[in-house]
């Protein structure tokens, strides 16, 4: 590799001390102060710790491939390995020293992935002097809380979603855009419960008819026009198509059971379910929130593979508000806060990406940083 001025090669083991884990079963304590952690992250707490000084930890077994960092006193079980830092490091930089090595190449099992003291002793890293450790902890140590603030906005704009979607899809909005409340409107009993006055009762199968896809198209190529979609998702594209309209196509079989996708012109293979026929008295858009609110996983087969077919899902009650502008105006709310997710799991993309490129830059010494 090639050293920078100033820097020299060194293995991890002149860098830092590799130290083992510990059975926490007899000192975890649910009123504990301090983090027990496993390779995953922590999993419990204790009023006991093995290390309280800043270290940089990672899985000796199951998860090897999450470096984790720790400034306050913990305990690790015996499937992670903590690390006593050795003077001239910072403990920081050597975290984003971890987090740029492919920790898989050194799995040392077909199983259960396993990390060896031995393994991580030997692997050799670029240090910089302890001045440029510093400046390059300190930059992408701000790069990461952008990243966390950006994270937990996220968390925060989902949260008002699941409000939103609860709100509207059972109490809806009056003509001057007001949610209802059983307060201020009127409701009716209903086989569900109470329900607004201007809401209906109805099954599925009142509102669509489903069929299910047909096999993956033979003309599938990365050039193709049109998308495949599968209860997954996008799988590939075609230039053959099987749907011509805007329609909602469900995830039928396996781990994607009940998964919603609105779609335009595509292929539909035969592990989803489409919506062949709709009535006009619904909005598609209303529609998609709808059943992903109604959480069609719940109604899979318990037995052999997940499935869901056509009749338990047309089965399946629900009511709504018989005026489509309203259903429109639902729409419209929800797919609002859709958008202001998606922005900002947009701008978070962005800043992993930056903090990818910045970390082999700074890392690698191609961009120096001046000493403080």
């Amino acid at each position: 590799m090639q050293v920078p001025d100033g820097w020299e090669v060194k293995p991890l083991k002149d860098i830092l001390t590799i130290q083992y884990g510990k059975d926490q079963k007899e000192v975890e304590s649910e009123s504990g102060k301090y983090p027990i952690l496993g390779s995953g992250g922590v999993i419990g707490y204790t009023n006991n710790f093995l290390y309280d000084k800043p270290s940089v930890l990672i899985g000796r077994k199951g998860t090897i491939n999450n470096p984790q960092y720790m400034e306050t006193p913990f305990w690790t079980v015996d499937t992670l390995f903590y690390s006593h830092i050795k003077n001239k490091n910072v403990p920081k930089w050597v975290f984003y020293v971890f987090q740029s090595i492919n920790w898989d190449s050194y799995n040392e099992a077909s199983g259960v992935p396993s990390l060896s003291t031995a393994n991580i002793n030997r692997i050799e890293v670029l240090r910089p002097t302890v001045k440029e450790q510093e400046q390059i902890a300190k930059i992408l140590s701000t790069l990461d809380k952008n990243i966390e603030t950006t994270n937990r906005l996220i968390e925060k704009e989902k949260n008002i979603k699941k409000a939103l979607m609860q709100e509207l899809l059972t109490n809806g909005i009056d003509k001057d855009g007001h949610i209802r409340t059983r307060a201020t409107h009127a409701y009716k009993e209903s086989e569900l419960g109470l329900i607004p006055e201007e809401w209906e009762l109805v099954s599925l199968d009142d509102f669509f008819k489903l069929k299910s896809g047909d096999t993956k198209p033979e003309d599938t190529s990365d050039s193709g026009i049109y998308e495949v979609y599968g209860g997954n998702g996008i799988t590939g594209y075609s230039n053959s198509k099987n749907n011509n309209d805007e329609t909602l196509i469900i995830g039928r079989v396996g781990e994607y059971c009940g998964s919603i996708y609105l779609v335009n012109e595509c292929w539909i293979t035969d592990n989803a379910l489409y919506i062949t026929k709709k009535v006009k008295k619904f909005d598609t858009q209303y529609m998609f929130y709808l059943l992903h609110f109604l959480n069609l996983n719940k109604y899979k087969s318990e037995t052999g593979q997940p499935l869901l077919n056509q009749t338990t899902i047309g089965n399946v009650k629900t009511s709504y508000p018989k005026d489509k502008y309203e259903q429109k105006q639902i729409a419209k709310i929800l797919t609002t806060q859709d958008k202001k997710i998606e922005i900002e799991e947009t701008n978070l993309a962005k800043l992993k990406e930056l903090k990818k490129g910045l970390m082999n830059d700074l890392l690698s010494g191609k961009v120096r940083v001046k000493s403080a």
